[in-house]
């Protein structure tokens, strides 16, 4: 039930935010759509992410709630998942339309100019290829230091607890 009523609260700020895109000027549109292809955000680059994380969701939960499913049924889940993310994402260009506002709202037309200009160099090429591998590894050393600051938190916690004779 928690599933169903997280999609549609996504379905309705698509919609939302479709409207608001409506609003930006057409050549930052374009700018956008030119930003978001270099970068790998387009909705055609998007869709098969996001179908192949869906289909993964739903079929490991599928699994666990019922080990003896007939294979058939993971082929269909995967048929449809495709098929409503593809009419979303692309046909709809729901995507690009949540992504639109955003990207309208912190930048100029002229620094999305710029960021496609960047992104066109050997340098640009190497950042567009590089940063989400940077993003992913500072996420993991993150965690690890998160990791690493429970039981220290906890010890400082628990301690504190006894102190002030809290049980």
């Amino acid at each position: 039930m928690k599933r169903v009523i997280l999609c549609l609260g996504l379905f309705l700020i698509c919609q939302v935010q479709l409207v608001i895109a409506e609003d930006i000027d057409p050549e930052k549109r374009a700018l956008i759509d030119t930003l978001l292809a270099q970068t790998g955000q387009s909705s055609v680059s998007v869709d098969e992410q996001f179908s192949n994380a869906f289909i993964q969701q739903m079929s490991m939960i599928l699994r666990q709630s019922n080990p003896d499913i007939d294979p058939r049924a993971f082929v269909i889940i995967e048929e449809e998942v495709n098929a409503v993310i593809h009419e979303e994402l692309v046909v709809n260009d729901s995507f690009s339309g949540m992504l639109y506002p955003i990207y309208a709202r912190h930048f100029s037309s002229a620094e999305l100019q710029k960021m496609i200009d960047l992104n066109n160099t050997e340098f640009g090429k190497k950042l567009i290829k590089v940063m989400p591998l940077i993003t992913r590894e500072v996420m993991q050393a993150g965690e690890a230091l998160y990791r690493s600051l429970g039981p220290r938190i906890q010890q400082r916690y628990v301690e504190r607890f006894e102190k002030e004779g809290i049980q």
